[in-house]
């Protein structure tokens, strides 16, 4: 029983924090397959952004487009109302949270760093909005700072503007199987049941934005930053009371959390009814394929800034027998890990190498980078036979990582054969405009993954394992596979052993019954008992045997009932006989 109770019992590292994550995602509708690039160097990032200098009232970023958004629900101040609930993205490249003032504006053309955007965006003749249509929350913190301090994050492909403000965040612990959102539990009807209590946070410094340029809109409120709060040196100081899961995990809740470290979970498939989620201070293998507790644990990068950045000492394309795609040297061995990309973002030079490969891998496959805007990797007659057989994989030390659900890597595919086994596929590979490695949701994706970070123990490392694939709450089937299999089993040995048993039973019964029968039915002197014999009724059980032995039976009765009758016959006519004897004896007698 104990045996049995720990493998159904789920298996966590440490109480955790858990918040399912939504998805929001920028469509991208009309790429330029036929606008081939893979000639054309695309355009560097510029190294006022390749340094990602951070110090405690500015941030800038590594060029890379941000297209995708996983929000979580929230709380912004103490009143708890419909209106106070606010969609706000995790971003692993940002270690602020900020939100949308009720003052926020927005101008194309101003992009100053100087902090006077919103004054000038006032005056402008092109004022617009903060907001998108779906997104459309705004806030004014009601427990001002003393002191005004500005802050700005700053990209090559945005501009957000504003001040540090202290306010309380609520959350509500999600429970996967309960599957309850802060939404749900305003409107749900509680009755005399007990609600569930919100966490607050409180002390939390958040930049209260007043202005943003940005190219493409921003899916969400704002942003809880999960970047990497701590810095190393003293040109990096971070801005004190920032770090959204430090101050999580310092809240006296009920789940006692203790490490400084969060989780993500992410895949998602037609197959799947899983949440995504994300879990601060612990994790659970139940989102592990197979429930492996086997965890490959990377280093973070020193000096990386408040990014989650690793090293990887190579990259391949490779299938089982050990032939890679990739022969090229890496320009720059760092990959930083990222929710807000659709991508895996490759330097130029290791996708040339690729796609050269590819060419020459089958006869009639023609590679290019296309999209002037995008330099995305596309093939047009792509054999299928290389998408199952070839994963991509990164080094990191020691450790190769695949990503090996391989469609992950395709964005679109349209079959060109009518076997289906030459198709033209679009892949969710880019140029990287840094020549750093971005490892966007595929990768994600693909892998349960679990940020630490222990100032104190100088334990800064993310932990990688391969993601659950089939989730059904409140439990994995794939860790209950050799359990399931030992149930079937047993289920099948128990089921053949009943119908075997039955069989017997039932075909001992029946002999039992014929015999005895047919031991009565040939017994003459028993006249009574032959009788009473020929008026049972019994079960006919339709086999060949029973009905011929039927028939025997039949036959012996009809038989012997004939020789009783001939029987009788005769000693009637003997009788008659006799009797016609002694009455000639008697008439010659008188006759005398």
């Amino acid at each position: 029983m104990i045996s049995f109770l720990l493998i159904i019992l789920p298996q966590t590292f440490g109480n955790y924090f858990e918040q399912k994550l939504s998805r929001h995602v920028y469509e991208y509708k009309d790429v330029q397959k036929d606008d081939i690039v893979t000639s054309i160097k695309p355009q560097k990032c510029p190294n006022e952004f390749l340094d990602y200098y951070h110090n405690d009232t500015f941030v800038t970023q590594i060029c890379f487009t941000k297209n995708v958004f996983y929000n979580v629900e929230v709380i912004l101040g103490d009143h708890i109302t419909n209106q106070s609930i606010f969609s706000l993205a995790l971003d692993l490249t940002s270690p602020w949270t900020w939100y949308k003032s009720n003052s926020c504006l927005s101008c194309k053309d101003i992009k100053s760093l100087k902090y006077d955007n919103n004054k000038k965006c006032k005056n402008s003749k092109k004022i617009g909005k903060c907001i998108d249509s779906k997104f459309e929350k705004l806030f004014d913190a009601t427990k001002w700072n003393d002191i005004k301090v500005h802050g700005q994050i700053y990209s090559s492909e945005s501009l957000i503007q504003g001040t540090f403000q202290t306010d309380t965040i609520q959350l509500l612990a999600y429970n996967s199987s309960k599957k309850m959102t802060i939404s749900q539990f305003l409107s749900y009807e509680w009755g005399n049941s007990t609600p569930p209590a919100l966490v607050n946070i409180t002390g939390l410094q958040m930049l209260q934005v007043d202005y943003i340029n940005t190219e493409l809109p921003i899916l969400a409120d704002g942003v809880i930053g999960f970047g990497f709060g701590y810095t190393e040196t003293e040109e990096e100081k971070a801005q004190s009371n920032t770090d959204f899961v430090e101050k999580l995990v310092q809240e006296q809740t009920q789940l006692h959390l203790t490490r400084q470290q969060f989780a993500l979970y992410t895949y998602e498939s037609s197959l799947n009814f899983s949440e995504m989620v994300v879990q601060v201070g612990g994790f659970d293998y139940k989102y592990v394929h197979k429930q492996q507790q086997n965890v490959k644990w990377i280093q973070r990068l020193e000096k990386s800034g408040y990014y989650w950045m690793v090293q990887v000492d190579k990259i391949q394309f490779i299938n089982a027998q050990g032939n890679d795609l990739i022969n090229a040297n890496l320009p720059i061995n760092k990959a930083l890990l990222t929710l807000n990309s659709q991508f895996i973002e490759l330097p130029y030079n290791i996708l040339i190498s690729l796609i050269q490969s590819l060419d020459n891998a089958h006869v009639g496959t023609e590679c290019n980078l296309v999209d002037d805007e995008m330099y995305i990797l596309y093939c047009k007659n792509y054999h299928f036979s290389t998408a199952i057989d070839y994963r991509l994989a990164f080094i990191f030390g020691e450790h190769t990582i695949p990503i090996d659900n391989y469609h992950l890597i395709y964005r679109k595919c349209e079959s060109v054969s009518e076997n289906q086994m030459i198709q033209n596929c679009l892949f969710n590979i880019k140029v990287s405009e840094s020549d750093y490695i971005i490892l966007g949701e595929p990768f994600i994706k693909n892998h349960y993954i679990v940020f630490e970070n222990q100032p104190g123990n100088n334990v800064r490392r993310i932990g990688i394992m391969p993601a659950a694939v089939h989730m059904f709450y409140p439990d994995n089937p794939d860790y209950y596979e050799w359990a399931l299999l030992k149930l079937v089993g047993f289920i099948f040995i128990f089921g053949l052993l009943s119908i075997c048993s039955v069989t017997f039973l039932r075909s001992l019964c029946k002999d039992l019954y014929r015999a005895f029968k047919y031991r009565r039915t040939l017994n003459p002197e028993d006249k009574l008992s032959l009788k009473e014999t020929k008026d049972i009724e019994y079960v006919d059980y339709s086999t060949e045997e029973d009905i011929q032995v039927q028939q025997q039976i039949d036959n012996q009765n009809q038989q012997q009932n004939n020789d009783e009758k001939k029987v009788e016959e005769w000693k009637q006519q003997q009788e008659q006989f006799k009797f016609g004897e002694k009455f000639s004896n008697l008439y010659e007698q008188n006759a005398l």
